[in-house]
């Protein structure tokens, strides 16, 4: 029997495949709109955005993961805006690009078969299999320091 303590609520998003977040990391899905460009920052940073009175970095999450990036002009694109894990005040946000609307729903330990294996990367936890669909969890630690990083070195 599933204790409602271990039930997450959760949501997929389209981004690079599916991933996987708890819903309470999602501060908002919004049209995506196009940012102010960051000048010399790597192609994945696409620019800043603004956000409920602040500027919040906007990236692709598959070119950060060395993906080529993907086609723009497709109207099914979304901003998803993240609460940020670490403890920095000028970044307690950050934005990803994905495709379409997210999808609800409640996982528990139970519901996710493991699917990890080896691999080179750096921003993804784990691989599962969820209600019969791959997903992955992203490594937000890792996601973060590199975005922290890509503005430190073009400010």
């Amino acid at each position: 029997m599933v204790n409602a303590l271990n039930v997450v609520h959760s949501l997929l998003l389209s981004v690079h495949g599916t991933m996987l977040l708890p819903h309470a990391t999602v501060a908002e899905v919004i049209a995506y709109t196009a940012p102010e460009a960051v000048p010399h920052a790597p192609s994945w940073l696409i620019g800043m955005l603004p956000w409920r009175g602040t500027q919040i970095p906007l990236v692709f999450f598959e070119g950060v993961c060395g993906e080529p990036l993907p086609v723009s002009g497709d109207n099914q694109r979304k901003i998803a805006v993240l609460k940020t894990l670490g403890s920095d005040v000028n970044m307690p946000f950050i934005a990803l690009v994905t495709q379409g609307i997210p999808r609800a729903i409640k996982v528990n330990p139970d519901m996710l078969i493991d699917e990890t294996r080896e691999y080179a990367q750096p921003f993804i936890l784990k691989h599962v299999q969820v209600k019969g669909q791959s997903a992955y969890i992203p490594n937000m630690d890792s996601l973060e320091n590199t975005i922290r990083m890509a503005l430190v070195t073009v400010n």
